[in-house]
């Protein structure tokens, strides 16, 4: 990705724009003045290869946007992190009756979904509706000391039309449930939890 985009800036600067030719090095350009006629005519030219370049620059970034989140989704040091690193677009997080409901059309990457701290230990029940249309994703629970556990894990063909109950051990201190996932569509997620 670093050397296309030093190739498209070593482009840039090679291109002179009042002749509209490409140089190899500063000796071959022509030191004769050229009148503003000139420079204007040769102005459209630079302008469409500058855009033609921040498409293709567009095109990469897309392509390149998710391979953090591959490289990422089993890196329990990466997951246990406090920051959030995701890349998502159309997103709705919002409280419900007992616990919380996201919605996201598409999504790489890990995000915090709850942080709750505790006295004591204690199991808690959480009740899970998980569905996804494309990619791999998965809730995971991260304790005081940074330990990560996969609480649930969804696919396309493990999506469940209903609910699922899962057991997370919780540990005094702060606890935290994230999601995790790469190259995912049209989640639909629920988590109602039981008494806290």
């Amino acid at each position: 990705m670093f050397i296309i985009l030093l190739y498209l800036i070593i482009i840039v600067n090679n291109y002179n724009i009042t002749t509209g030719v490409f140089i190899n090095n500063i000796e071959n350009i022509d030191p004769l003045p050229y009148n503003n006629k000139n420079i204007q005519e040769k102005e459209p030219d630079m302008k469409k290869l500058k855009i033609s370049l921040i498409c293709l620059l567009c095109l990469l970034m897309t392509a390149c946007g998710n391979e953090f989140a591959k490289r990422e989704y089993d890196s329990d040091k990466k997951i246990s992190q406090p920051e959030d690193h995701y890349a998502k677009e159309s997103s709705v997080f919002k409280p419900i009756d007992g616990g919380y409901s996201l919605t996201v059309s598409k999504f790489n990457g890990r995000q915090t979904l709850w942080t709750e701290t505790f006295e004591e230990n204690q199991n808690l029940e959480i009740n899970f509706s998980f569905r996804l249309s494309k990619g791999l994703a998965k809730i995971v629970h991260i304790d005081r000391n940074g330990i990560v556990a996969t609480v649930i894990e969804c696919s396309p063909d493990t999506s469940a039309s209903g609910f699922v109950t899962k057991t997370v051990p919780i540990k005094s201190g702060q606890n935290r449930l994230k999601i995790v996932g790469y190259d995912c569509e049209n989640i639909d997620l629920k988590m109602l939890f039981g008494e806290l």
